[in-house]
């Protein structure tokens, strides 16, 4: 067993505009003063669970938002790119309406259109398994923060407890700043 502490990033300028942003960062994105303000809270909860270790996406907004975390708990940071964003492909750095147009049922990105370059959640599931697979072996009977994005939370939730990809993409998802406790049982 291992209790995770699931953490969306806090809001982020790109939020606010509305732009996808996944690698490669065309342009980075900080987070907000309500970002901040939001992850301050989180860390303070944060500081007194005893987690064992903290990973993070290396994407701007991330890295901020761990760093703050890691001030208020005193672990390291080990960035994963395997928490990355999911790759957003053609509309990487666009609105996130023009990805919507297209893809408006979040299930069609279990096996989107390739010429579009989407990472699709089923690839999304591959990265993050290898995550978890390193993870169990280092952590388990501890507890561990991950810091990543809302569709890469969205399937390492659903992963953590056993729902189906689809499933996954039409039920749980994290609020920026939010903090979302997860049991896996192995």
């Amino acid at each position: 067993m291992i209790i995770f502490y699931l953490v969306r990033h806090g809001e982020a300028e790109n939020n606010v505009r509305s732009i996808l942003n996944s690698l490669p960062e065309i342009k980075t994105y900080p987070l907000t003063k309500r970002g901040m303000e939001q992850i301050s809270k989180t860390a303070k909860f944060l500081a007194t669970v005893d987690a064992a270790a903290l990973f993070s996406s290396p994407i701007e907004r991330t890295k901020e938002t761990a760093e703050i975390i890691a001030d208020a708990t005193g672990l390291l940071v080990e960035f994963d790119e395997r928490l990355r964003e999911a790759g957003m492909g053609i509309f990487n750095g666009r609105k996130q309406a023009e990805l919507l147009e297209k893809y408006g049922d979040p299930q069609m990105r279990i096996s989107p259109d390739p010429a579009d370059g989407v990472e699709s959640f089923i690839e999304v599931r591959g990265r993050l398994k290898s995550f978890l697979d390193e993870v169990k072996k280092k952590y388990t009977g501890k507890k561990v923060v991950v810091v990543s994005h809302g569709d890469t939370l969205e399937q390492l939730h659903g992963t953590l407890t056993n729902e189906a990809p689809g499933r996954s993409a039409i039920g749980w998802y994290p609020r920026r700043g939010s903090c979302t406790e997860v049991v896996w049982e192995f």
